[in-house]
């Protein structure tokens, strides 16, 4: 188990302090708006490789995650203050050496771990219409969004400032100084996917705005992982009701290269996305289109997502790839059905431009159902069943199956 961090050690510390303080004023707000949810995650992953260059035939892992969640209100005044708590646990259901290696939980030479976990925490202050928090938190920006598609959600460590001066517009900025991965229990030095060169901390700034009705969205985010790269991010989304439909175009670029003293080399890329979705009466229907400008693959943060249309299994992101998809979700709730709800998407990219100067291209094929409980003692149980296709000529192919239940238990 990982020891407390310091900003955890730092909210027992403004806990110990709450009887200097009136009871009465100390429960207004901090006490009674405080939250603890326990999570519960089980999940199996199995992935089967193709192909006679593959380097295993297959990965197979099931492990149970616990991952918990809470915090306290804020003081009362102008300037309020508060403390967050994030704990994980993961325990092995079952591995092997010889299957290990999923991402659901630590693996080295020994094998396997048979648990591993990690506790970090938040202080917070808020005030004037902004709120400033520094620990371990798990992001969700479009040039920096934390990856939970295993059994614990990856994590980053540093300090967030939130600025909303009004209901249309929203500002960010933060600094970045180390991030867990989701199958880690030690906190990381930064890197680039794809490379090994650290940087000492990941910088960004930025803001989205949207009309009243919320019909237009505009957003520019920069970030700077420090000598390695930088970025420039722009998006623009439009939605218009059609009768009982709703029409929504996203469209965004980012634009990366080089930074400062350039660790990991000259950084060329340009990446475009484009989405069309038609929503009507738990039909929805999208068509995207993504392409890399450049000789470089997508820059990003390792492990990290992005809101590109493409960024599936496969983040259809290497360099001048072109790739679009058709994918089609239905919500049974329109039928008398809440809770269940299915998905099936096909993508394929072409012109990838390889390093050794060979091309290549590639497709995914993913179908998805999910429930969630609805009423009664099991209400939010949910269990979603993934099924996915690779095929590639230039990187593994491999068929997969992911089973996920998860179920939140309230503690406060």
């Amino acid at each position: 188990m990982h020891p407390p961090s310091l900003p955890l050690r730092l909210s027992a510390v403004c806990l110990g302090l709450s009887p200097c303080i009136s009871p009465a004023v100390f429960a207004e707000g901090f006490a009674d708006d405080a939250r603890l949810t326990l999570n519960t995650r089980n999940v199996y992953f199995a992935r089967d490789y193709k192909g006679s260059d593959a380097k295993v035939a297959k990965r197979a892992e099931w492990a149970q995650g616990f991952i918990l969640q809470g915090g306290s209100g804020y003081t009362p005044g102008p300037i309020g203050v508060g403390v967050d708590v994030l704990g994980q646990f993961g325990i092995k259901l079952d591995s092997g050496k010889g299957r290990a290696g999923t991402g659901l939980i630590p693996n080295n030479d020994s094998g396997p771990a048979d648990n591993f976990g990690r506790l970090g925490g938040v202080i917070k202050v808020r005030g004037f219409n902004s709120e400033l928090k520094y620990g371990e938190q798990v992001l969700n920006l479009p040039i920096l969004r934390s990856n939970d598609g295993r059994l614990l959600p990856q994590t980053q460590v540093g300090t967030t400032l939130t600025v909303a001066p009004s209901k249309a517009l929203n500002l960010q900025a933060g600094r970045i100084d180390s991030f867990s991965g989701r199958d880690s229990t030690d906190q990381e030095k930064l890197h680039m996917h794809g490379s090994t060169v650290t940087g000492e901390r990941f910088d960004y700034v930025g803001g989205d705005w949207q009309t009243a009705d919320a019909r237009l969205q505009m957003g520019y985010w920069h970030a700077e992982l420090k000598d390695i790269y930088r970025q420039d991010f722009y998006r623009l989304a439009l939605q218009q009701p059609w009768g009982t439909a709703l029409l929504r175009f996203d469209g965004g670029v980012y634009v990366s290269a080089e930074q400062g003293r350039a660790k990991a080399g000259e950084l060329d890329n340009r990446a475009l996305y484009l989405g069309l979705r038609w929503n009507q009466a738990g039909h929805g229907l999208l068509l995207g289109y993504q392409r890399q400008f450049g000789d470089d693959d997508f820059v990003a943060l390792q492990d990290s997502g992005t809101l590109m249309t493409n960024h599936a299994n496969n983040i259809f992101a290497y360099a001048r790839e072109r790739s679009w998809q058709v994918r089609y979700d239905y919500d049974f709730a329109a039928m008398g059905v809440p809770g269940l709800s299915v998905m099936t998407r096909y993508i394929r990219g072409d012109h990838v431009q390889r390093r050794n100067g060979d091309g290549g291209h590639e497709w995914e094929r993913d179908a998805s159902v999910r429930y969630v409980v609805q009423s009664g003692q099991w209400r939010d149980l949910g269990v979603a069943l993934n099924l996915s296709t690779l095929r590639s000529t230039f990187q593994s192919s491999f068929d997969e199956v992911r089973v996920m239940i998860s179920y939140p238990i309230s503690l406060l």
